[in-house]
């Protein structure tokens, strides 16, 4: 299994508190700190004119960190660009790490929180991984492997024409 394009959804544990222009400073703030390890913080993109769409951007080299507000569901999306070099189970845990990285800091500066519990992983490649029942039985180990194996893993769609989208919850 080749996975290199995928992101993480961190969902927020009061949705009515979230007010996306709130974000824009924070945001900028870590720009100018470049705030988060590893990452060449870039520039922010406003789509909070968008009905359940990705909110604050922040434009990152590596990835893209964004305040989503997809199916109604707020939280911190954080979606890896860059490919690694390592293997799939240590990818994944790359990409969490980002991704608490990022919730962290949003609990401090934004003093935003977040679900402990649930969160989803998309893989954001139709090619190298199509949502269909082999690859979601080849990913949900290295899935569990990274999490600590505390958490149910659920396909959200059967439908292939969606991206291969797990839930996961403890």
């Amino acid at each position: 299994m080749e996975l290199h394009r995928l992101g993480v959804k961190f969902f927020a544990a009061d949705p009515e508190s979230i007010r996306l222009e709130d974000f824009i400073p924070v945001f900028h703030g870590w720009i100018q700190q470049q705030s988060i390890p590893e990452h060449l913080l870039i520039d922010i993109h406003d789509y909070s004119h968008m009905q359940n769409g990705p909110g604050i951007v922040l434009v990152a080299h590596e990835g893209n960190f964004s305040i989503d507000m997809s199916d109604g569901r707020p939280g911190l999306f954080y979606y890896r660009k860059i490919p690694t070099a390592l293997t799939p189970a240590d990818h994944v845990k790359t990409v969490l790490k980002s991704a608490r990285d990022a919730c962290r800091l949003l609990e401090k500066d934004a003093k935003m929180q977040f679900k402990p519990n649930e969160l989803l992983v998309i893989a954001n490649d139709r090619l190298h991984a199509p949502n269909d029942d082999a690859t979601f039985a080849d990913f949900k180990p290295v899935l569990a492997e990274a999490l600590g194996n505390s958490f149910e893993l659920t396909r959200i769609s059967a439908d292939p024409k969606e991206r291969l989208t797990i839930l996961a919850r403890s």
